[in-house]
């Protein structure tokens, strides 16, 4: 394997050129037996009242990024409030800052300790993609680590069917009658799968919710898998600590300049 820095500062670029494709992780199989649009709709609303729950995170991750081009593992602090503030500290071995992403939703801070630079602009949709093959805006992937997709109030559910788990899986629809995004709910009513569709019904990318504990009083996923099936790569992240909805400093989405060249993390 080889370095190549900071792969867009969020993954340490450790990768290898004969690394595997990983696999898609599986979903449940359908029944085919239809399921109550009433029992339907109270899984979405809980669905939403539960992400209204967790608005903000603070948390220290193991991240793992496979994909066609190798692999990497990486420890993460990360700082969310919703729906778009997102701050992503790559650590190195003594918890020191390797690399920082900070955004407030409308601008974005990038800085990477091996050569002190610090990058910043608008946020734009293509950003998670472009510095660490991420195919999430930062609202999406702000949502999707706090447990819930991201609120999409013009789709309308299309199907409703039973899982052969025990689940629920919901398929919902733009006005146009296109699959947009496809939801699974455990038995006992808990998300556990959500996939994204972009035009012409293509799979853009899916999170998968494991190890769900309760954390003061909320249900929260420990750990959360996301495919890519565009660049061909999984990430998982599996929280070893985490807070859910503490108070946040002031600034914690912005990075700190200092006299001295480049820029450090608050």
């Amino acid at each position: 394997m080889r370095r190549r820095g900071l792969l867009a500062a969020l993954l340490l670029a450790v990768l290898s050129a004969c690394a595997s494709v990983p696999v898609r992780p599986p979903r449940a199989t359908s029944t085919g037996a239809a399921v109550d649009p009433a029992r339907a709709e109270a899984l979405l609303q809980r669905m939403r009242s539960a992400a209204a729950e967790k608005q903000r995170l603070r948390g220290v991750a193991q991240l793992s990024f496979d994909g066609a081009a190798g692999s990497v593992r990486s420890r993460q602090a990360i700082v969310l409030e919703s729906p778009s503030h997102l701050r992503i500290e790559v650590q190195g071995f003594l918890s020191q800052a390797l690399a920082v992403l900070v955004t407030d939703g409308e601008n974005f801070e990038l800085f990477k300790a091996e050569d002190r630079s610090r990058r910043s602009g608008q946020v734009y949709p293509g950003l998670l993609m472009e510095i660490g093959q991420i195919d999430l805006t930062p609202e999406e992937g702000v949502a999707l680590l706090l447990g819930a997709p991201p609120e999409a109030p013009d789709l309308r559910l299309a199907s409703a069917v039973g899982l052969t788990d025990g689940g629920v899986g919901l398929d919902r629809v733009d006005e146009k009658g296109v699959l947009r995004q496809r939801l699974d709910f455990d038995a006992d009513g808990n998300l556990r799968r959500v996939e994204h569709f972009a035009s012409g019904e293509r799979l853009q990318w899916s999170a998968e919710y494991r190890d769900v504990r309760n954390l003061d009083g909320i249900d929260f996923a420990h750990a959360i898998v996301l495919w890519f099936p565009g660049s061909q790569t999984q990430v998982e992240l599996v929280f070893k600590q985490v807070e859910l909805n503490p108070a946040l400093p002031t600034g914690v989405f912005t990075l700190q300049r200092s006299s001295g060249a480049g820029a450090r993390a608050r």
